[in-house]
């Protein structure tokens, strides 16, 4: 693959990248409405959420079999394809049920996107692959970092049904555009299968670390723009806030693939950890809202970005090419299936206890998450082999 084809593919899992988180910033920015709008409290929704983030997560473990086994290219067109006229259910939903229904659908296609693009990715682009991811991210931040603006934006204007329809019709756009330029190739290669990928040494250490940077990054994503209007933040401000979290994302994802390539992904895990730490102590401590927010909306926003393009290529550096996708796939579980379980306990802490004590779980979570990470192993000179 030439150098121009593997830059426009690398751009348009770029944008699949952002269309894919879109779809589920929508649902945190009109979390009051939405509830009232059903007759029922911020618990449940936050129940039904955390089951459509299960789902999102567990898919993955079929999104990284299936990539393995049918090709990355016809699982990614699947993948953004349905999970885009899954949003379609939600114009017609009157119900808390059909909302429920609309959640599941979109969970549940949505899932297979993860594992097989960073599948891919590793597969492409064999030098400077860290790089590489964190381009992807990087790729991905510079859209869905506008997607609260646009939510909000539509949302004030016509009701949250309608960013979700916006970026499903996306979804569908770039699934079309995926097939037109990469036509689907046979699989060669023999796949493996979940359990040869977690006899090999050292996955179920970084599942362990995912399970703990997934609760506490699902429960923070969920529940801070309502913590942001509890400090007195306006519907506006509240999107500005976000958009500039997810912007200096694309930095810390930029940052975090360069350094990884040039002083190790396992030493740029730790110090991203680290930093997670230190963001939401912040955010916690500091008495001023504004300078608070500020401080937690760079320092983690660097951070937890940053630990991604580390952590996939410890995996993409470790991994054989034919088990590569479905331990993608037990990861991405590890840290959006099991991890969905925080947006639920989140919602019902914030309920009984107010938003701060949701915030002090979280900083708990991300103390645990930097101790595991200091258990993961190093890719450098060395590659996991599997347990006989």
């Amino acid at each position: 693959m030439g150098e121009k084809v593997k830059s426009l593919l690398l751009a348009l899992l770029g944008a699949a990248h952002s269309l894919n988180h879109s779809l589920f910033l929508v649902l945190p920015m009109y979390l009051p409405k939405i509830a009232e709008e059903f007759g029922t409290s911020l618990e449940v929704i936050g129940l039904m959420a955390a089951i459509s983030g299960f789902l999102y997560g567990a898919g993955s473990l079929v999104g990284g079999s299936l990539s393995d086994r049918l090709g990355e290219i016809r699982v990614l067109a699947m993948s953004l394809a349905l999970s885009g006229v899954s949003t379609l259910i939600f114009l017609i939903a009157r119900d808390l049920i059909m909302f429920g229904v609309g959640l599941l659908f979109m969970g549940a296609w949505a899932s297979l996107y993860h594992p097989t693009a960073n599948s891919i990715i590793s597969k492409v682009f064999q030098r400077n692959m860290a790089e590489a991811m964190g381009i992807h991210g990087t790729g991905g931040n510079i859209g869905f970092m506008f997607a609260p603006i646009i939510t909000v934006a539509m949302g004030d204007l016509w009701g949250w049904r309608y960013p979700l329809f916006f970026f499903g019709l996306l979804n569908l756009v770039v699934s079309t555009l995926l097939l037109k330029i990469f036509p689907p190739v046979e699989k060669t290669q023999a796949a493996g299968n979940i359990w040869d990928a977690i006899r090999i040494p050292g996955v179920w250490t970084l599942l362990f670390c995912n399970i703990a940077i997934g609760l506490f990054y699902n429960g923070v994503e969920f529940i801070f723009p309502t913590f942001l209007e509890n400090r007195g933040l306006f519907s506006m401000l509240k999107g500005v806030a976000v958009f500039s979290l997810l912007a200096v994302g694309i930095l810390g994802q930029w940052l975090g693939g360069r350094a990884s390539d040039s002083f190790g992904s396992r030493r740029v895990l730790i110090a991203a950890l680290t930093g997670v730490v230190t963001g939401l102590f912040l955010l916690l401590t500091i008495p001023h809202a504004v300078i608070s927010v500020s401080a937690f909306i760079l320092i983690y926003g660097i951070s937890f970005y940053g630990h991604q393009p580390a952590m996939n290529s410890i995996v993409g550096l470790t991994t054989p090419n034919s088990e590569r996708g479905t331990v993608f796939g037990i990861l991405f579980f590890s840290a959006f299936g099991l991890g969905s379980a925080s947006r639920a306990i989140a919602s019902s802490c914030a309920d009984r206890f107010g938003l701060e004590s949701v915030f002090y779980l979280m900083t708990l979570l991300s103390i645990s998450a930097l101790l595991l990470s200091l258990k993961v192993p190093s890719p450098q000179n060395r590659r996991f082999t599997r347990k006989s």
